[in-house]
C-alpha cells in the first residue's frame, strides 16, 4: 500500500531522501558552514542524483 501511495504522490525512496552531498552543497550556497559528515563513508559519498532507480514515474530520472 505505501508502494502504491508513493507512485501516486510520485515520490522516489531513492531520490527524495537527503544525501549528504546535496545538503553540503545547498549550505554552501546559502552561505552557511557545512556541517559534518556523517560517520559512515557510504552515507557520506551516496549521491541519488546518480543511482537509476528505475521507476518509469520518477521525475529524477536519468
Amino acid at each position: 500500500m505505501l508502494q502504491l501511495l508513493r507512485r501516486i504522490a510520485r515520490r522516489c525512496e531513492t531520490h527524495d531522501r537527503p544525501s549528504y552531498p546535496h545538503i553540503r552543497d545547498l549550505e554552501t550556497s546559502l552561505g552557511l558552514e557545512p556541517s559534518p559528515p556523517p560517520a559512515s563513508l557510504t552515507d557520506a559519498l551516496s549521491n541519488p542524483a546518480i543511482i537509476d532507480c528505475r521507476n518509469t514515474w520518477c521525475t529524477r530520472r536519468r
